[in-house]
């Protein structure tokens, strides 16, 4: 589906006219324009999208910390959001456009900018279009109520279906126990 095609299919949530490119002379063109690189970065941001995952060994950066120790690592350019980390014993925080680690190599799980919309899975796209859509209602049909409704619908249903529906595609370790819980059996188990 195209970015003209999403765009459209938010359009049709607001009643309002279609495009036929993100290039018209037209209020709903012009508030695409305006707000879906910024729809599509909060979205992104709210689930470990199967689609949109990276894992990469962080360089590090020239700078290093006035006090404190560790290292500062470089965050890529395209980074959304963070969902895990290689190792999960190291003490980190992020720092602007670095990440801070008392390590010499950190590895991030990430989401990123995906603007490649072959890559959306329908459930996505239903979710975006309604967030889309949510996002210009005000602009183009000059309507709280009918935002607030997008925004339930989107918060409410069509977010919880498509996290539903994208967590079905891993599976998950069971928690294991830590070392208080296993000396109460006597050794580590598992």
């Amino acid at each position: 589906m195209s970015k003209v095609s999403i765009v459209n299919k938010a359009l049709s949530y607001l009643g309002a006219n279609r495009i036929t490119s993100l290039s018209d002379d037209t209020l709903e063109a012009q508030s695409a324009n305006n707000l879906y690189n910024d729809s599509l970065r909060s979205i992104l941001s709210e689930c470990d999208w199967r689609f949109a995952i990276k894992k990469i060994l962080l360089p590090i950066a020239d700078l290093k910390p006035a006090y404190g120790g560790g290292n500062y690592f470089q965050l890529p350019a395209d980074l959304v959001e963070i969902f895990g980390v290689m190792d999960d014993n190291v003490c980190w925080s992020k720092e602007g456009e670095f990440i801070l680690a008392h390590s010499d190599i950190f590895g991030i799980r990430y989401v990123y900018f995906c603007e490649d919309t072959s890559k959306y899975p329908a459930y996505f796209i239903d979710a975006f279009a309604i967030k889309l859509a949510a996002d210009m209602c005000y602009e183009i049909t000059n309507s709280n109520e009918k935002t607030m409704n997008l925004l339930e619908l989107y918060k409410g249903e069509f977010l919880p279906v498509a996290r539903t529906k994208n967590s079905r595609l891993a599976t998950t370790k069971p928690p294991r126990d830590d070392v208080w819980v296993n000396s109460v059996f006597g050794g580590i188990y598992g």
